[in-house]
């Protein structure tokens, strides 16, 4: 498969119908359910998933067929099957087009549902994170049939609640399993890149758990100067919690949530911390004077990819501090997102979290929790030499360099579920999440010319792979 050619054609695609299509669908306000209460009435995903669908429908890929399974109390699926041309392959695409919400903070004329193209970016909420994935990986196709090379059959999902965990995803791979037969390899496009330079490929996830945990000390909020100093204040109780889980000095998490980390791992974090150190300082914005937690630069990259970390992410009982009275508050809840290493189960993570934080209360408070669907992160096995060698070509054709192995700090749960049911697929996760793509916060960008760029890797990973 010439190069040139698939170049060509990809920056042709993205220029004429892909960049217009996910402007498109950027407008569309689909949150994914976990977010939007109302998801499974106000027909916001359906709408998204058939705008995807019919924009698909329109390229003519030869031997596609497409639909939207919509179980009654799942969120939709976009399942898309594709005849083998010339290969025995098979193939698994997956990416997901629900969305994070709105976030505020949004530069001057930019906006989650008012697509942008500015200086080589697509701005918007859902284009980078993950919106994208279905447009890029039907694209790849047909540039394939576009060269008249053989493919494997190919089955692309890209599903409604990744945000959210997944939580319907397995229920319809179970569901379609015969359909989707087992695939020799899945590539994910759901992950990211340290810079744009180079073809980025992820080896490792973090998974995540989520817990809301409400401090309740008084019937009723009192004045500060008549409870404080007799009453507890719920936010300090919280604050003393949150000692359990981790040092507030140094962010380490207590070794409940560690694992060991795989020499490899490792080796990969110190390569990589010697050549772009920049870069992994340059993945978060800090505010001018503020240090990083460690100036270890390799270290910084294993807390970021192999160790647990927790934050908190919302908050509820906290008026905002122009509206504050000097007051003594009843209760204060937040929500507690920990991201922990691949290895450690999910669900007996999220069970120890609820346990440490709601055992023997403080003042012996009132303590409640709501569990959120806990996801596993993941750890790939080594990719085969057809494979590998297809990306060093591929890399070194369109970036003029080797490409790079890391660990990305987010969760894809679904990476880890697959390669459980499907213990002989290879599994190849790469995106377009880079530096400045701000994806769940404001400003969330794609850079355009690195999409192109994916989209031709998929083209000619899934040609090569499907050679026997």
């Amino acid at each position: 498969m010439d190069y040139e050619k698939t170049k060509e054609f990809v920056d042709q695609k993205f220029e004429t119908e892909l960049l217009p299509g996910l402007s498109e669908f950027i407008k569309i306000d689909n949150l994914s359910p976990f977010y939007d209460t109302e998801w499974n009435t106000n027909g916001k995903l359906e709408k998204a998933a058939q705008f995807c669908l019919d924009w698909v429908l329109k390229q003519e890929v030869a031997g596609l067929k497409g639909e939207i399974i919509k179980d009654e109390d799942k969120s939709p699926i976009i399942f898309i099957e594709i005849d083998a041309r010339g290969s025995e392959k098979n193939f698994l695409i997956y990416g997901h087009f629900d969305k994070q919400p709105h976030f505020t903070g949004w530069a001057e004329g930019l906006g989650p549902t008012t697509p942008v193209i500015k200086d080589g970016w697509l701005y918007g909420r859902g284009g980078a994170d993950d919106g994208y994935s279905i447009f890029s990986a039907v694209t790849a196709i047909k540039a394939i049939q576009t060269q008249g090379k053989s493919h494997g059959r190919i089955v692309i999902i890209i599903e409604g609640s990744e945000e959210s965990g997944s939580p319907h995803l397995i229920p319809y791979l179970n569901k379609l399993n015969e359909r989707i037969g087992v695939p020799d390899l899945m590539i994910c496009l759901d992950s990211g890149a340290k810079d744009y330079d180079t073809l980025w490929v992820t080896t490792s996830l973090r998974g995540n758990v989520t817990i809301d945990l409400t401090v309740e000390v008084l019937q009723e909020a009192v004045h500060s100067g008549v409870g404080t100093g007799i009453a507890p204040d719920s936010f300090m109780v919280i604050r003393n919690l949150l000692d359990r889980i981790e040092d507030s000095k140094t962010g380490k998490i207590i070794d409940t949530f560690q694992v060991e980390i795989p020499s490899n791992r490792i080796e990969d974090a110190k390569k990589l911390s010697a050549i772009k150190r920049d870069e992994v300082l340059g993945q978060v914005k800090f505010v001018q004077g503020v240090q990083p937690v460690t100036h270890d630069v390799a270290e910084l990259i294993l807390n970021n990819t192999w160790r647990p970390t927790i934050c908190v992410t919302g908050a509820g009982g906290l008026p905002s501090y122009e509206s504050a009275g000097n007051i003594l508050r009843s209760s204060t809840t937040v929500r507690l997102s920990m991201r922990i290493p691949p290895g450690l189960d999910a669900s007996h993570a999220l069970e120890n979290l609820n346990e440490i934080l709601t055992k023997d209360p403080p003042f012996n408070c009132k303590i409640t929790t709501s569990k959120k669907g806990p996801g596993n992160g993941w750890n790939n096995k080594e990719l085969s030499q057809k494979l590998n060698d297809s990306l060093m070509k591929t890399s070194n054709s369109l970036w003029g360099r080797d490409y790079y192995n890391f660990g990305e700090g987010g969760s894809i749960p679904f990476i880890k579920q697959l390669a459980d049911s499907f213990s002989s697929c290879e599994i190849l996760v790469i995106g377009v999440l880079g530096p400045n793509s701000n994806a769940h916060s404001c400003n969330e960008g794609m850079n355009i010319g690195y999409a192109k760029n994916i989209t031709t890797t998929v083209a000619h990973t899934i040609v090569d792979y499907s050679l026997n």
